[in-house]
């Protein structure tokens, strides 16, 4: 049975709050927390956020798609943040919790944005996923909201009313280079009015021979219908994006990168089943940029987070009943 408005606000009031560095300083070593936002917009995909680091520093992320990828990657020094409230700033970047719902701004570099985001589903916790040795991370996804406000694409303004909107959150501790990498998507259906919304990740080693972890959460309406894992969810890759990233960021890491690299399938595909269930979806790559963070440890390294608007065709049984859609995805691919 859905819950109500109030029932999902309050439900990810208590999950969402942002855990903080640490007390000991060891732990602050390796210690990594991010806020995500994605919004399916009509013809666009804006993707925000807000990353702490175990040092204190803060980064502020604002990309847009809209045929190519453009945008900005912010540092912050001292960014506001504290354990236990969802409210933070960093500098001209904020999040809000006002009135059951999530308010994000940036008023700095990069697409200049404002959004207020209403949680239209249940949130979901998963704690310690491992990211090689001796490394986890936890995830807190509220996978649903609608999305009101506007963004800057191009140098004009885009005002939007109830577009599908996708949020997660994650900390833990774990090296950017280390033994992992990652697959990641949000499918939404391209009419808002259609119930259904599948998430996946894979987790795999950094050579990508080894899968640690793979799961498919299918939504309907604020449901979280079916959460399909390991041996239940299998994942195939086809092809190669060989184009050039449309955009990178930060600009000045891009130098010590080739124009072409085979990071990103031109298809991803998975199956997930369990008993008389199912689930497909086939997810093509239309144009990518990438996200650029140095290697903690190789110092010469590059660690490419690969942000790919997608299209996807998902179809299924659940309970039953038979569902498909198409609409836009956006697909995630770490490498290095």
């Amino acid at each position: 049975m859905s819950l109500s408005a109030g029932r999902l606000s309050a439900l990810a009031a208590d999950a969402d709050p942002w855990r903080g560095l640490p007390f000991e300083i060891e732990a602050r070593q390796a210690y990594k927390e991010w806020q995500h936002f994605i919004v399916f917009g009509e013809g666009w995909t804006l993707l925000f956020n807000l990353s702490l680091e175990g040092g204190g520093a803060g980064k502020v992320t604002t990309i847009v798609c809209q045929g190519e990828w453009q945008g900005h990657v912010a540092q912050c020094p001292r960014p506001d943040v504290r354990p236990g409230r969802l409210d933070a700033t960093f500098y001209r970047a904020a999040m809000r919790w006002r009135d059951g719902r999530y308010e994000i701004l940036n008023h700095g570099g990069g697409p200049r944005m404002e959004a207020v985001l209403t949680p239209a589903s249940v949130p979901s916790l998963s704690h310690h996923i491992r990211v090689g040795s001796g490394s986890h991370l936890s995830w807190c996804l509220v996978p649903r909201l609608l999305a009101s406000g506007w963004v800057e694409i191009g140098g004009r303004r885009v005002s939007f009313e109830d577009r599908l909107a996708y949020h997660d959150h994650n900390w833990g501790r774990f090296r950017w280079g280390g033994d992992f990498s990652w697959e990641w998507g949000c499918a939404v259906p391209r009419d808002p009015a259609v119930p259904w919304m599948v998430v996946f990740s894979r987790m795999n080693d950094r050579a990508r021979t080894r899968t640690t972890a793979t799961s498919v959460f299918l939504l309907r309406g604020g449901d979280i219908v079916r959460y399909f894992r390991n041996a239940e969810a299998r994942f195939t890759t086809e092809g190669i994006v060989e184009a050039r990233p449309s955009g990178r960021v930060p600009a000045a890491a891009a130098l010590l990168l080739p124009d072409q690299d085979r990071d990103v399938p031109r298809w991803t595909r998975f199956d997930a089943c369990r008993g008389g269930e199912s689930l497909s979806g086939e997810v093509e790559a239309l144009v990518r940029g990438q996200i650029l963070v140095p290697s903690e440890t190789d110092v010469r390294g590059v660690v490419r987070l690969n942000e790919v608007d997608a299209r996807a065709r998902i179809r299924g049984i659940c309970a039953g009943e038979a569902f498909q859609f198409e609409g836009p995805c956006l697909l995630e691919v770490v490498r290095g």
